[in-house]
């Protein structure tokens, strides 16, 4: 027969096996430093494992705005066309083509506000470039907001706003005498509703500069309407 006092180390050297295994499960099979467990398991204090915050942080990436550039004006083709120094075009972004009937007035405004002067500027798609005045504005904008330009298809939200200021103000172009059109042409009353009342009148064709002309009976912009 066993001793009490052997009994119970025997039941102490069988517990310990089992302690021991509870302890590691639970993390406590020794003192851990960091980086002694694989990355993946190591969390940070926030909850996100090390590996995946050190990941982030090797990948993450900023967009730097576009670089501005200098330019020197040299000479004005149009409202949106400027001469550099090297004698080269530069076209400015968001304008359209102007209108004959309000090309002089955006050319003398491109002329006043750019001419002679450098100015910074960004490149954008293709080959145009967006021009910023002295005191960091969008010209492009500022010569929409003004009438003295139109935005091209598609431009941008600032440029849009712009051009609906300028319409609802009647500024520029959208005054007296172009009405926002691009020829005093396209504002002539047609007497004929359309090419069936020509015909039937007799006059047709009908050609750039003859009475009843109107741009809304020529679609296709060949000078001539109702030719069919």
């Amino acid at each position: 027969m066993r001793s009490p006092t052997s009994a119970s180390a025997s039941g102490r050297r069988g517990a310990l096996p089992v302690l021991l295994v509870i302890a590691c499960l639970t993390g406590g099979c020794g003192a851990r430093t960091a980086g002694t467990l694989p990355a993946a398991a190591e969390v940070s204090a926030t909850g996100v494992p090390y590996s995946y915050a050190a990941t982030t942080s090797a990948t993450t990436t900023t967009t730097d705005p576009p670089a501005l550039l200098s330019l020197q004006v040299n000479n004005v083709v149009d409202g949106r066309t400027v001469v550099d120094a090297d004698g080269g075009q530069v076209q400015i972004a968001g304008l359209a083509q102007p209108g004959e009937c309000w090309a002089q007035a955006a050319a003398d405004f491109t002329r006043t506000s750019l001419g002679g002067k450098t100015v910074r500027y960004s490149k954008t798609v293709g080959l145009a470039v967006t021009v910023l005045l002295p005191d960091g504005s969008d010209f492009a904008v500022e010569a929409v907001r003004r009438g003295m330009g139109r935005a091209e298809p598609g431009s941008t939200t600032a440029l849009r706003s712009a051009q609906s200021a300028a319409e609802q103000s009647g500024a520029g172009l959208w005054g007296d005498p172009c009405g926002g059109e691009d020829s005093l042409e396209s504002q002539s009353d047609s007497t004929y509703k359309n090419c069936a009342e020509a015909k039937a009148a007799g006059v047709t064709p009908l050609r750039t500069g003859q009475p009843g002309y109107d741009k809304r009976l020529d679609p296709d912009g060949d000078g001539v309407a109702c030719e069919r």
